[in-house]
């Protein structure tokens, strides 16, 4: 399990903060258009024959989506990732947990949120880590999981 962490490694920690930074940024612009954000706004659904044959679409497109990827594996490496379902299914959970950002950073800066949000990500996977997958901790690792837990206390104030 453990790979030495080369350059491309590092290059690929960097694009993914660049593109995560960038998607933040971009997400927060989004929030400061459409003002406050809570959960009866999400579920606001003005029923209609527009809503139903779009929404009908929409769902109808997710199915091919999926029926079409999940087709491909055996073919295509990354069809193969992508469509293996627990895999899918942990994309689906944090699409759905960026989409619920929405709502507090809509009330708050994103460097404040984000900051907020990693720290406890942090905690909260190390947690399940080492429950799932006996994922073990040296002394050092732990005191920065104790950091994250302050940075919690100090961003949330």
């Amino acid at each position: 399990m453990h790979r030495k962490l080369d350059l491309a490694f590092w290059a690929t920690v960097m694009l993914i903060t660049v593109i995560g930074t960038v998607g933040g940024v971009l997400f927060k612009s989004g929030t400061n258009v459409l003002g406050t954000i809570d959960f009866k706004r999400l579920l606001d659904i003005r029923m209609s024959t527009t809503t139903l044959v779009f929404g009908g679409l929409v769902v109808f497109s997710v199915f091919l989506f999926f029926y079409g990827g999940y087709s491909l594996r055996g073919q295509v490496f990354a069809a193969e990732y992508l469509f293996t379902p627990i895999i899918f299914l942990a994309l689906v959970m944090m699409a759905l947990s960026r989409f619920l950002v929405g709502i507090p950073m809509s009330v708050t800066g994103l460097g404040r949120l984000t900051g907020l949000l990693t720290a406890l990500t942090v905690i909260t996977t190390a947690v399940a880590s080492n429950l799932i997958f006996k994922e073990t901790f040296s002394m050092r690792v732990l005191a920065g999981m104790a950091l994250a837990a302050v940075a919690v206390v100090l961003i949330g104030e």
